[in-house]
């Protein structure tokens, strides 16, 4: 069991939280966040703002980054392993990975994801709820696959894509860097 903390308390990090919980590898999770207004999220204390994560990498040996910005996260994540941080996979215990699979650090699978054999998460991704990731496919570094859409076998998502909610990108399909498929889009 080890600490973690959280850079972020928005939608994101309260729901990578409770993935953090039921996972049962976490002693004590705490968040940084830039916001004043609160001090404690779901029962978990706000310790900092999200700059301070430099103070803190003495006393948290993990720390993952919960923003929905894309290229910000991705950024975040490299300035924190640079600081020492040791950068976890978080994964749902509802969701199915293979082990024939590959995450990359900083990324987050959620709950009734499916990632299939020979795929590979690039590090920093969010792969939400209800969504798929099929054989063979390959998600570059700060992708977010979207709540329900679904990445169909040997597809390629770019760097820093955004696959909207259940959008459904068919089969051998090349997204280029910093793609944009809306929502519900089929390509």
């Amino acid at each position: 069991m080890s600490d973690l903390l959280i850079i972020g308390a928005g939608g994101h990090g309260r729901v990578v939280l409770e993935t953090a919980e039921l996972e049962g590898r976490w002693d004590n999770i705490k968040f940084l966040d830039d916001r004043t207004d609160v001090d404690m999220v779901l029962g978990h204390r706000i310790i900092g703002k999200m700059d301070d994560y430099k103070r803190f990498s003495g006393k948290y040996e993990y720390a993952i980054v919960c923003i929905g910005d894309n290229e910000k996260r991705l950024e975040l994540i490299k300035e924190i392993l640079k600081v020492g941080y040791k950068v976890p996979v978080i994964i749902h215990p509802k969701a199915f990975v293979s082990k024939y699979s590959e995450i990359g650090n900083g990324s987050v699978i959620l709950a009734g994801v499916v990632i299939n054999t020979g795929a590979r998460i690039g590090m920093g991704c969010i792969i939400n709820i209800n969504s798929s990731v099929d054989h063979d496919c390959v998600v570059e570094y700060g992708v977010h696959v979207c709540s329900g859409a679904v990445v169909r076998s040997m597809c390629k998502v770019g760097k820093l894509s955004y696959v909207g909610a259940g959008a459904v990108v068919k089969s051998g399909v090349v997204l280029k860097e910093k793609f944009v498929l809306n929502d519900g889009m089929l390509i």
